[in-house]
């Protein structure tokens, strides 16, 4: 005996509670005959008799309540997994895999989960800006917040906030004083700056190009804590968001430096595939982003 259909079962329940086959069909928005040949053919599949029809309705016989008795487990079961999986679907389509640039690791991307739905479980890639923007290329990553100056044309791009950039020096060095500097005083000076390809350098980069003048490197590293130690131990300029010092300029530990005609304001911007929609999980992300 092949199994039978679990519909075909609910369909048996319905009409034994109707108590009429017409009944059930007004219900289930099907014609009389096709509820008639669903149980027919139930039964021709069981090879037993379930039903008795008559002109005052249809009753079920001893074995057919039997078949009911056991088929409402079954029943009860089939609906307890659909809304299982379908929980598990909403569940999914919540899920999020992201990747952010560092600086927006640090400062930006906690409190944006912490402002999402408690269901939203939100995985974060961690890279440089560029290699963010690899990763949502790629399809690793289905959502990117990437610091860069400039986004790639091929990704849809949604500006969510502003960053600035802030120079600082340890107090003991000479651009401590307070004095204005012009933006080749900075371009002739060894930096502690960020890796290639950081939204933080590109933004500086930029900046300077615009002067038709080049960064001078004194080191690089794909920390924001490393470089800021290296400032700290007085190894020279550093350059980071004014969200990574502000608590070093805040204590007089660092000093921040004023150059002129270098705007170095960047924005924070969201970024994603153009070929694919953001699900429920990555837009509510997206959301909660913006500023």
């Amino acid at each position: 005996m092949t199994r039978p259909d679990l519909e075909d079962l609910a369909v048996l329940a319905l009409v034994a509670r109707t108590g009429s086959i017409g009944r059930a069909a007004e219900q289930l928005q099907l014609s009389q005959p096709s509820v008639s040949r669903r149980m027919g053919n139930l039964e021709k599949r069981l090879r037993v008799r379930l039903l008795r029809r008559s002109p005052r309705g249809t009753t079920l016989t001893p074995a057919g309540q039997l078949v009911v008795d056991w088929a409402a487990g079954l029943l009860d079961a089939a609906d307890e997994f659909t809304r299982s999986v379908e929980a598990l679907r909403q569940r999914g389509s919540r899920a999020v895999r992201a990747a952010v640039s560092m600086t927006i690791a640090e400062h930006h991307a906690p409190g944006w989960v912490a402002r999402l739905h408690p269901d939203t479980s939100v995985s974060l890639l961690v890279r440089n800006s560029t290699e963010v923007a690899d990763l949502v290329e790629a399809g690793t990553a289905e959502v990117g917040f990437v610091e860069s100056p400039t986004v790639r044309r091929r990704l849809t791009r949604r500006r969510v906030g502003w960053d600035e950039l802030a120079i600082a020096v340890h107090p003991s060095h000479p651009w401590a004083s307070g004095v204005s500097l012009a933006p080749a005083d900075v371009a002739g000076t060894p930096l502690l700056v960020r890796e290639e390809g950081s939204g933080t350098r590109g933004t500086l980069e930029r900046a300077l190009r615009r002067h038709g003048l080049a960064l001078t490197v004194a080191m690089a590293m794909a920390s924001n804590t490393a470089l800021k130690s290296a400032a700290l131990a007085g190894m020279g300029p550093v350059v980071l968001s004014e969200l990574a010092v502000s608590g070093e300029l805040a204590a007089g530990a660092l000093v921040r430096v004023q150059v002129r005609d270098l705007p170095l304001r960047r924005p924070l911007t969201a970024v994603w595939r153009r070929d694919e929609p953001l699900s429920e999980g990555a837009a509510a992300l997206v959301a909660v982003s913006g500023v």
